[in-house]
């Protein structure tokens, strides 16, 4: 349940409650990770990023929806650019001769477009990811790991996280460059002009911003006392919720979309989510929600092999297997125009350089966002005999939802669970949760 906006604090939803607002609906799948009956336990939004016997880890990982995007509006800017330089010659070729500044211009141009992938595509992208530590479950230990933010009040140097930021460095890198390359023209050619030395060091500081901001910030945040902290929740405390909320606009309702939440409580104010943690996907309606609880409480209750991952769908050898299948197919019906309008599409977009980096970031980008030491005692497996046991509440109401699902009940449409079927759970303790340095490795 998202932190609200007013400063009481508010009954807290149970599993199984509905909750309607704005137009829109929230389900509340968890606290007490209850059995959905949910056909299946899928990986709708890919964040299982990985696991083994004892621990998964959840985020949202790198993805090449985004660089696709990237690349397509990449591929207008470069028409574009290609375009003036083809008129460039023609001109060239009617009047005998072209002006070296105008060439000057086309390649300072040429370089300002090429740095819009390079700066939404992978620079911002990379900090982001460098900066979102992941959700780690011990189903052994039945606790899940969240990294927080300081419960102080907000910092005041915005987050390295922030779009506004990667906009204005847009914003600041791309017409220097064009600058760049027109006044070394004068300087170069002429030797009229002087070194643009100040515009060089403007456009060098614009790029080094984004990765070296998150150091400083990090920094002033340690200053301050602000350090981000590892939070041990226990897993039947745990908030998970599905939610479907509408789209608005100035004049209309624009659109629908359903969003999965995994939060951590704040045992210290009911109704309130610790601060800066937890996961929301968006899935692709309420049944994709239950699959994606299922998927994660499948595997804290019953262990890895009641789970079967998603395939991983990006990386040069997914991508070359792609469209190999998709060259068959066009082949056995002999569409060649289909052939070609996919082939055009996978250009246009730089499908290939998306899968590749895609593959690049999941092995070597998102592992940078915890220290290698994080958690590394308290995520190490435990004997049989020490693993912690469900609480006697859950496995009553588990026995009890899976007899009315075998009736034909629906969880969605049971209400609060606990009252359904009489089963008093006891209060949160309403005290605060074990918590580390985030740096630091739990014993």
């Amino acid at each position: 349940m998202p932190k609200p906006t007013i400063d009481d604090s508010l009954l807290p939803m149970r599993a199984g409650e509905r909750e309607s607002r704005a137009g829109g609906e929230q389900y509340c799948l968890s606290p007490l990770p209850l059995p959905t009956d949910s056909e299946h336990g899928v990986d709708m939004a890919h964040i299982d990023v990985c696991h083994n016997d004892a621990i998964m880890d959840l985020r949202q990982g790198a993805s090449h929806e985004g660089l696709l995007t990237t690349g397509h509006t990449f591929s207008v800017g470069l028409t574009f650019i290609g375009t003036f330089g083809v008129l460039l010659l023609l001109v060239a070729l009617f009047k005998g001769s072209l002006p070296l500044q105008l060439i000057f211009w086309w390649m300072g141009a040429l370089y300002a477009i090429s740095l819009f992938p390079f700066v939404t595509g992978i620079v911002f992208p990379n900090v982001v990811l460098r900066r979102t530590p992941p959700i780690r479950l011990h189903r052994q230990r039945r606790e899940v790991s969240f990294v927080v933010d300081s419960p102080k009040q907000r910092f005041w140097l915005p987050s390295p996280t922030n779009m506004w930021l990667a906009a204005i460095v847009g914003a600041a890198a791309m017409p220097t460059g064009l600058i760049l390359f027109t006044e070394s023209h004068d300087w170069l050619v002429t030797g009229e002009g002087t070194f643009p030395l100040t515009v060089l060091l403007i456009h060098i500081a614009s790029l080094a911003f984004l990765p070296l901001y998150p150091y400083v910030y990090d920094f002033c945040r340690k200053l301050a006392g602000q350090e981000r902290h590892t939070v041990l929740v226990p897993w039947e405390d745990v908030i998970a919720v599905c939610g479907f909320n509408p789209t608005l606009s100035v004049s209309a309702v624009t659109g629908f979309g359903w969003n999965f939440a995994l939060l951590p409580p704040d045992p210290e104010r009911p109704g309130y989510t610790l601060p800066g943690a937890g996961i929301v996907v968006g899935v692709g309606g309420l049944a994709g929600a239950l699959a994606q609880w299922e998927y994660i409480r499948r595997f804290m209750e019953e262990g890895p092999e009641a789970i079967t991952p998603s395939a991983r769908e990006w990386g040069l050898e997914w991508y070359d297997a792609y469209v190999a299948r998709e060259k068959a197919e066009c082949e056995r019906t002999n569409d060649i125009a289909r052939w070609r309008r996919f082939r055009r599409k996978r250009l246009w977009e730089h499908a290939r350089f998306a899968h590749w980096y895609t593959d690049y970031c999941v092995k070597h980008v998102l592992p940078k966002a915890v220290p290698r030491d994080w958690l590394a005692e308290w995520s190490r497996p435990l004997p049989r005999e020490q693993w912690a046991k469900p609480s006697r509440e859950l496995a009553e109401l588990s026995e009890q939802l899976r007899a009315a699902y075998q009736r034909g009940e629906k969880f969605i449409e049971m209400g609060d669970i606990e009252k359904r079927f009489g089963v008093e759970v006891s209060p949160s303790p309403r005290s605060a949760y074990r918590t580390l340095p985030f740096a630091a490795s739990a014993a």
